[in-house]
This record gives C-alpha cells, structure tokens and sequence, in this order.
C-alpha cells in the first residue's frame, strides 16, 4: 500500500522535474554557433520544425530537441513568414521562438556576382542600400576591425566576396553588411574545407586568391581541379605561377590579349614577376571554383595553353617545349584574328 508521504513525495518530484523541464525547454541558453549572429534567411514560408531541422543541420542550438519541446509547449503551429530573421548567441528557445513569431524587418536582396572586380562588387552591395561605396570598402579596409574576423589584411579580406544572393536589411549601415559578408564567408568556410585546404598546404584566403585565378583562366568545371592542380605544381617546384589573369589585374585595365610588355608590370599582384599567391583574389570566384582547387587533381602537368578553336578549352603540357608549340599556334591564330590589335 502506498503511503501517503510517498505519493506526496512523488507529486513533489514530479512537480519539480516538470519545472526543470520547463526551465530547460523555455529559460537555458540554446543559441551555440561560431559569431555572435546567425542569418536565417526565409524565403518561401517555413514550419517551425522545418527550421529546427535547419538549425540541427547548420549546428544553431545546443539541444535540439529542447526547442522542439518547447515549440510543442507554446502550441506554435503557424508558418514563419519570408524574411530574413537573425538568431544571436546566448539566446533561449522562448527568444527563438517569439523572434521567429515577429514581423521581419524590410529586407534587400544583394548580389555577388561571378568574375567581377571589387568595386564593381561593392558598389553593387550598395545599391539599394542608404550606405556609400567608400563606408563599406573603408570597413572591409579597417585593419582593426578585419583582424578580429580571423587572419585578414587589406588584401585577402576581398576573399569575402563569394558569388551569392543574399538578404540584408534595407536600414543596415555599412559596418552591418560588412559583419553579413564575413559571416557568409566564416559559413561557407566550414571544418571539412579548412580541412581540405589545410591538407594542400593552404590557408583558406589562399584557396580563395587561387581560385579566384583558376576562374578567370576557365568556366569548364572539368578543367577547374586541373588547373588548380598544375598551380599547385609550379608552386611546389618553386615556379612563379605565371598566371594571366593576375597581369590582367596588375595592369587595371581590360586586356583582350597579354603582351610580353604587359607581363613587365611591376606590381606584387603580378605572378610572371612574384613567387607564390599574389595578396588578394584578382576577381571573384564562385563556390564550384572554390571547391575545385580543394578538389585540386594530382598530376604532372606544368603547363596549358587555351586551345586555338575559341572552344574555352585548353591543351594541358607536361614539358615546355611540347607547351610552346601549343602556344604558337594559339598566337597565331589571336594574330589572324587581330585579336589585341588596335581597332580590334
């Protein structure tokens, strides 16, 4: 027979491991991501479960299945509306959920787009937005500010610049969107391609400068880890990376054909005059070129030259002299074309 100091006892336990599920569900902080923010971007109505899977996915909360009691708890059943929503560190599962309840903020619609200089990019990031060109570059230039982001300088801080659509809100100030872009990019940058990078002896930012070369030599993604990979051999021999595009950034100008009067620049951006990376990324690279140089291709090849059928193609050499050949037939056919005259 049960006593009635047990079932006391027991209604009194209950009573208490109720209030600590209580305080677990709604009270303890559940927010656990690198930064202080985390951008969820909604962009077609959502479930509140189908952004718990989310959050599960991207590493967002600590204890997963305690927001989803606590969602049970409230009886929270609605869509969360398009917007962008930003979840901060430290947060509890009723800040969440009464976040993701509210009416988001006006948001813009910002571009990255392939193949493109810096200031092009950035002034695009502005358009739209109440924030001047000079603010943003100033912030992405603030040696004090970008070194609390990791190991960035003045020049690889535009390896943030990845090709992406993205939402920011219509009233951010220029520090707000440059915080977005360096958390984009600690987001795409994740353990598995720091991995990858640091197992081909790179830096993220130096991944990101090769790629932004290998891009701007080729749009064929079956040539990408290719070219990566014969990068890498010149860098391992000691060879200067001789790399086109890196005169084409040099020189500031458009360059329909390199000249050997071009290659002469004198510019630490210039990979026929310097060893190894240049600084920064000479144009901005998409995410496939990216992973195409942390999925660089072993082989011996030091050499390629672009086909001379216009295909985009190149020819690939393991020895210079195979590679001049290759060479000349493509200068001679620029030459017929008077691709790189004046006029042309």
């Amino acid at each position: 027979m049960i006593s009635l100091s047990g079932v006391k006892a027991f209604l009194v336990g209950g009573f208490f491991l109720s209030l600590s599920i209580l305080t677990v569900a709604f009270c303890v902080p559940n927010t656990d991501f690198s930064g202080n923010i985390y951008d969820l971007e909604v962009t077609e109505s959502m479930k509140l479960g189908e952004v718990t899977s989310q959050f599960e996915r991207d590493q967002v909360v600590r204890n997963s299945l305690s927001l989803q009691l606590a969602i049970l708890a409230t009886g929270y059943k609605d869509t969360i509306p398009t917007g962008l929503f930003q979840i901060k560190k430290g947060w509890n599962n009723w800040s969440i959920i009464n976040h993701l309840k509210s009416i988001p903020k006006a948001t813009v619609t910002v571009e990255i787009r392939p193949y493109q200089k810096r200031r092009n990019t950035l002034q695009r990031l502005c358009k739209g937005l109440d924030i001047k060109y000079v603010a943003l570059k100033n912030w992405l230039e603030d040696e004090t500010y970008i070194r609390q982001w990791g190991n960035f300088n003045q020049d690889n801080v535009y390896c943030l610049l990845i090709p992406d659509t993205f939402l920011v809100y219509r009233d951010s100030r220029a520090k707000e969107v440059a915080d977005r872009l360096f958390r984009n990019y600690l987001r795409f940058w994740n353990a598995n391609r720091l991995q990858r990078a640091a197992s081909l002896g790179m830096t993220n930012q130096e991944a990101g400068i090769l790629a932004s070369i290998v891009y701007a030599e080729t749009k064929k993604p079956q040539e990408m880890p290719l070219i990566a990979g014969l990068y890498l051999n010149r860098l391992k021999i000691n060879m200067r990376l001789q790399a086109d595009p890196t005169v084409v950034f040099a020189s500031g100008k458009t360059l329909k054909r390199v000249l050997n009067v071009h290659k002469k620049i004198q510019s630490e951006y210039n990979t026929y005059q310097i060893y190894g990376f240049p600084p920064g990324p000479v144009f901005t690279a998409t995410t496939q070129a990216i992973d195409s140089v942390l999925a660089a291709e072993d082989h011996d090849y030091l050499y390629f030259c672009a086909k001379n059928d216009f295909s985009g193609y190149h020819r690939f050499s393991v020895t210079l002299d195979e590679h001049l050949q290759v060479a000349r037939a493509y200068q001679k056919e620029l030459s017929r074309r008077r691709i790189g005259f004046k006029g042309s």
